[in-house]
């Protein structure tokens, strides 16, 4: 089947060099993305991704191939639903190695369902061209969207989308989506508009601007990583997630492979400091995200760190550790997480949840018709000081009104806080993850909180 189909233009996230000059994380990346420290932290108890599953979709080149080359990849299965051209595609290749590959944070990845873009748009799993039908269940772990498209027609790509979000919210598995490359190229209408993936551009801000506003307002991306291009870092995120699930599932944390809380866990553990970015990463209590950065730079050692801590519920009787994670729901009331900062320590704690996708038959008698409806839950996240159970004074808000994600980045001196979750809506499922980093001196004693970006220093 040829890339431009019924459904539009599906291409991949355009490139302008040899792809065999990149097929490799750098000692320098793997350094800043906190790999590095994550295998000297764990020796051989290194995550490689070992039991977790991914489906791979590809968009054609020369409007034939999509399949990465299996014979590049020893002790893997692949599956083709998308049947096709057996010829190897060099990007999907590339992908893979950064996937599932030598150049893989979770090379033990073994099993990969690999599906053309225009097929998995189609017949191969969301079925926007079948009404009668919902998409196919994922019984994968992770989706990998290294393309981008569109369809031309703003309500076939909403609907797109929705079956994208649907999809998720239904089977439970994370979705990581690739911007287009190039600081002055549009944001892509598929799939940036998904608010239940999670969005990737570069660390050099060469990625495509402006948020998604297909359906909403939404800044992308939500996370970046130092590579050369936005199909390898899409692929490294997918394949720091697969860290995460396997950590989850050897802990027996049950909640901790579940798709919220690893996106939290991915945008609470990221990097922000002023040597990863070209310019200043910032942000305000209304737009969570850093424009041309999200939540900053990948960081898998410090989110490794986050979910190897057993789930923390929200208590009213209990003191929480300073770094944890959740799995909520919330409710009538206000969900508090208190706890104690021993030393001066940089705070990051983000909240995000699923857009929820109704699927409703409008079609009278024997037939079926689904109409996919869209409702989005406001939820905001607050940080007081606290004195032991008690709440005080507010130090920070995140109380965006158009996205699913709130993130607070504050400094704080040693003392009592407690973070508070409130929602417009009950029993909408959240992943919320925070984390305490302790400031080396001079010390800020005194300071409830500071509002520059802390400059955190790199591991040699």
């Amino acid at each position: 089947m040829k890339t431009k189909s019924c459904l539009g233009l599906i291409g991949l996230l355009p490139l302008t060099f040899a792809p065999q000059l990149f097929a490799q994380l750098s000692s320098t990346a793997l350094e800043d993305i906190g790999f590095t420290a994550l295998e000297e932290r764990l020796g051989v108890d290194t995550p490689t991704g070992d039991g977790v599953s991914v489906s791979q979709i590809e968009g054609l080149v020369d409007s034939t191939y999509y399949r990465p080359d299996t014979t590049a990849f020893s002790g893997k299965t692949f599956t083709f639903p998308s049947g096709g051209s057996t010829t190897a595609s060099w990007h999907a290749t590339t992908v893979g190695q950064y996937l599932y590959g030598t150049s893989s944070l979770a090379p033990d990845i073994e099993n990969i369902t690999s599906y053309s873009a225009t097929n998995w748009l189609q017949t191969g799993f969301l079925r926007t061209t079948q009404t009668n039908q919902l998409p196919a269940v994922e019984t994968n772990d992770i989706q990998n969207h290294s393309w981008v498209g569109t369809t031309g027609d703003t309500a076939t790509d909403q609907e797109i989308l929705r079956r994208l979000d649907y999809a998720i919210q239904r089977d439970d598995f994370v979705a990581v989506i690739g911007l287009n490359n190039g600081s002055s190229t549009s944001v892509p209408s598929l799939l940036a508009g998904s608010y239940n993936g999670i969005t990737v551009g570069l660390s050099n801000g060469e990625h495509s601007r402006g948020g998604s506003t297909v359906e909403g307002t939404l800044t992308r991306p939500d996370i970046v990583v130092p590579t050369s291009a936005t199909s390898w870092a899409t692929a490294t995120v997918s394949s720091a997630a697969a860290v995460l699930i396997e950590t989850a599932r050897d802990s027996g944390y049950t909640n901790g492979d579940n798709s919220e809380v690893i996106k939290a866990v991915l945008l609470a553990g990221a990097s922000r400091s002023e040597t990863e970015f070209t310019t200043t990463w910032s942000h305000t209590s209304t737009e969570p995200l850093d424009a041309v950065y999200g939540a900053g730079e990948l960081n898998i050692d410090q989110s490794q760190q986050i979910l190897s801590g057993a789930e923390s519920d929200a208590s009213t009787t209990v003191v929480l550790p300073s770094t944890g994670w959740d799995l909520g729901t919330t409710g009538t009331t206000v969900s508090y997480y208190y706890f104690n900062l021993a030393e001066d320590s940089q705070l990051s704690g983000v909240l995000t949840w699923n857009r929820i996708i109704t699927a409703t038959d409008t079609q009278a008698g024997p037939s079926v018709s689904y109409t996919l409806t869209s409702e989005l839950a406001n939820l905001d996240l607050k940080l007081y000081t606290a004195a032991g159970l008690l709440t005080g004074t507010e130090v920070a808000i995140s109380v965006s009104t158009d996205s699913n994600v709130e993130l607070i980045y504050e400094m704080l001196a040693s003392g009592d806080y407690v973070w508070q979750i409130t929602s417009d809506t009950s029993n909408i499922d959240y992943g919320f993850a925070w984390q305490a980093i302790s400031i080396p001196e001079p010390s800020i004693t005194g300071l409830l909180a500071v509002s520059v970006i802390f400059f955190r220093r790199k591991r040699r």
